[in-house]
């Protein structure tokens, strides 16, 4: 009897052992090749997106700035700076967008690589210098890749808004993770292809929509517009400059109220993520409309949960853009 518990019991020892051992969590392969990609930081969501178009799934891609916050006021702190120090490549906007990304980029790591994509694309220049006017287009040529000296407030920063420059960003990308995964090459190559068929086609929307419009000035409480204006052959004015912090002058204010009530303008817009008070302002004093319009210098939770991307957020932008000028 003895005998026949100690079997029993022997049996119910082993059968435990195996038990653990079955149910014991294991490596999980998927986890570890996901680890194994290189990483990549971008600090503005059109940064975002173009990495990710032409990344694939073949790098994980890295948003610095928190979603919903104003990327103009952000700066990071010693554990964002580390997990940017972990990445193959440091991607900025540039062009003084980021005062925080001059001052951390040479503490990086030497495997951290470092672009400003500011010197891959065609810049203009800022509000003090060029107030309100329209170069043409050689002018605006003139500022393309190879510009080293970008001070901030002498070129806007805001380039991502004119499509042209979208491309350039993708086609820079292209060329940078292909150098970094060379046997990935002809996959980045393909999606950046591909994405840029989709951002001419966008562009062909907006010649389109604002093609014959009543009125061609994009009034806004930021200056974070005018390469959407100048691209498009629009008047840009703003009450503030290219900071978001800025406060406006009784007298700027009143110039626009003016020039609102002359021109018998209907609508203000003003930026999603900073104060809208002075395009509310305005509004009241005129019996305009004050209508958000989306830089696309970053996205709220609501917009990323809607799955909205720069080319929805766009068309969304054209649609309000040819109401408000009364396109046909």
């Amino acid at each position: 009897m003895d005998t026949k518990r100690l079997l029993v019991f022997g049996s119910v020892i082993i059968a435990v052992i195996i038990g653990l051992t079955f149910f014991a969590p294991q490596p999980q392969p998927k986890q570890a090749e996901r680890e194994t990609k290189p990483m990549v930081s971008v600090s503005t969501f059109s940064l975002f997106e173009v990495a990710n178009a032409v990344a694939g799934d073949a790098i994980d891609i890295h948003s610095i700035v928190p979603l919903g916050s104003d990327a103009h006021m952000f700066s990071p702190n010693p554990t964002q700076v580390a997990d940017i120090s972990k990445s193959a490549f440091f991607i900025y906007n540039g062009a003084g967008f980021e005062t925080w990304a001059e001052s951390i980029k040479n503490t990086l790591t030497k495997t951290t690589q470092v672009i400003d994509m500011s010197q891959h694309v065609a810049l203009q220049k800022g509000e003090v210098e060029h107030h309100d006017d329209h170069a043409d287009e050689a002018d605006h040529d003139t500022e393309a890749h190879g510009e080293h000296d970008h001070h901030h407030g002498a070129y806007d920063p805001h380039y991502w808004l004119d499509i042209d420059n979208m491309i350039k960003m993708t086609q820079t990308m292209d060329a940078a993770f292909s150098k970094l995964l060379p046997e990935k090459a002809e996959e980045f190559h393909s999606n950046a292809t591909a994405y840029i068929v989709q951002l001419q086609q966008l562009k062909s929307e907006y010649a389109a929509g604002l093609a014959e419009c009543k009125n061609r000035t994009l009034i806004s409480n930021h200056d974070a517009f005018g390469y959407l204006a100048h691209s498009n052959k629009l008047e840009n004015v703003s009450v503030i400059g290219l900071s978001s912090d800025e406060q406006p002058s009784a007298q700027t204010v009143a110039h626009v109220v003016e020039l609102v009530k002359e021109h018998g303008m209907k609508t203000i817009f003003f930026e999603e993520l900073i104060n809208d008070n002075v395009s509310q302002t305005i509004a009241r004093e005129t019996g305009a409309k004050a209508v958000p319009l989306q830089p696309l210098e970053n996205i709220s939770q609501d917009e990323l949960k809607s799955h909205q991307t720069y080319l929805t957020i766009m068309r969304e932008n054209l649609k309000k853009l040819r109401e408000a000028m009364e396109c046909r």
